[in-house]
């Protein structure tokens, strides 16, 4: 958060958090049962990632003196709170205002931009933090700041829920296309179970050419050609901001073994298995630890690579490879594992519908995920400009 010197906006007052908000114990509310289902009313809450652990059938202990800022004292993650819940574990504190001119969620979304102090243990207390000092102005301004930053949370959130509604579409999609294909009624057992009459199934060795990236550990450099591993295929994309870089003999050395081209197609099989990209080639880079799948050409290849990346993409991939991982800190596969794989083959005029079908709702999925951006970015914006009150809100 900006701090121009001491100074503050007109109006504004400097308040210690401990005079704001209120830290109540958490040991009544921490859930008994640990067995949970959706059916449940009450959200358990854990300091973790995923918020919401499940939800639990206990009736009694349940914090319902809401809203209320969750504190997690092992990475100081905040969460604003206005159901009833109980909670996993004591790392989970609740704070509630104890100013009649604060509101909560302004306070709440202050505290996110704070950078609290780090100290030598991996666990933080909420006291550490009371005597620090925040700018506040009236409580008008206050609301009206938070409802402003509340009605973008409410559009994010939503964005959030399109993304998954349309992601499940996609799974089922999945499932039926690349196993019932399109208008079949005659169909045939194969050891991936039933598939129509007019499929046939191939291992992918025999349908593409099949290698992978150098095995050497060539030197890293400061400036260079990039270097792409498992850990950068990512979404889709190709990720090339973590990417190490290497020079340009070591990327020749490795190009006349592994030339990656337009249309090709990338699998990580080390660390992070699977992530399969199709690529479009608009850089140099060389790969290491990835599988590089690549075409014979029209008049040649029985498989289209726009059908074959949604069948990587699919849990039919998945469920053949689940029983073939190896390592047990990092898991891997080999290259003759993948060769192995079955691929259920339609006509290419068949590929090429099913391709269509699934890669327009893969747009739509990327449409509401560069929505989610926008809608993230101007959040983060806002709450610079109207938290340090370098914009003032009219009230």
């Amino acid at each position: 958060m900006k701090n121009k010197e001491s100074t503050i906006p007109k109006g504004w007052q400097k308040k210690k958090i401990k005079d704001l908000l209120i830290y109540e114990r958490p040991d009544s509310y921490i859930v008994k049962n640990t067995s949970y289902s959706q059916n449940n009313k009450t959200p358990v809450l854990t300091a973790n990632k995923s918020f919401v652990l499940g939800y639990t059938d206990e009736d009694f202990g349940i914090c319902d003196n809401v809203p209320a800022i969750i504190f997690d004292d092992f990475t100081t993650d905040t969460k604003y709170v206005d159901f009833p819940f109980k909670i996993k574990s004591s790392a989970i504190k609740i704070l509630r205002c104890v100013d009649k001119e604060a509101n909560l969620k302004y306070i709440y979304e202050l505290m996110k931009l704070i950078k609290f102090p780090v100290g030598n243990h991996k666990r933080y207390y909420i006291s550490q933090y009371q005597n620090l000092e925040i700018a506040v102005p009236p409580i008008e301004e206050q609301k009206k700041i938070a409802e402003i930053l509340t009605c973008v949370d409410e559009d994010i959130e939503k964005t959030d829920e399109m993304i998954k509604k349309t992601q499940k579409l996609k799974k089922g999609l999945m499932q039926d296309l690349l196993t019932k294909g399109i208008g079949h009624t005659e169909f045939k057992k194969t050891d991936l179970g039933e598939i129509p009459e007019e499929w046939t199934l191939i291992e992918l060795g025999k349908l593409c050419d099949v290698r992978d990236g150098t095995h050497d550990s060539p030197k890293y450099i400061s400036e260079g050609v990039p270097l792409i591993t498992s850990k950068n295929l990512t979404n889709g994309k190709l990720d090339f901001s973590s990417a190490k870089l290497i020079s340009r003999e070591d990327y020749s050395n490795i190009e006349k073994r592994s030339s990656v081209d337009d249309g090709d197609i990338m699998f990580g099989m080390i660390g992070t298995i699977g992530n399969p990209v199709l690529i479009k080639k608009d850089r140099e880079f060389a790969i290491k630890n990835v599988a590089l799948i690549k075409f014979y050409g029209k008049d040649k290849s029985q498989i289209s690579n726009y059908f074959l990346i949604q069948y990587l993409k699919s849990s039919l991939t998945n469920a053949q490879f689940s029983q073939e991982l190896s390592g047990s800190t990092q898991k891997f596969i080999s290259l003759n594992t993948i060769r192995k794989m079955f691929i259920t083959v339609p006509d290419q005029r068949e590929q090429k519908k099913i391709a269509e079908i699934l890669s327009a709702v893969d747009d739509k999925i990327d449409i509401y995920k560069q929505i989610k951006r926008k809608l993230t970015e101007l959040k983060k914006g806002l709450m610079q400009d109207l938290l340090s009150g370098e914009i003032r809100v009219k009230i």
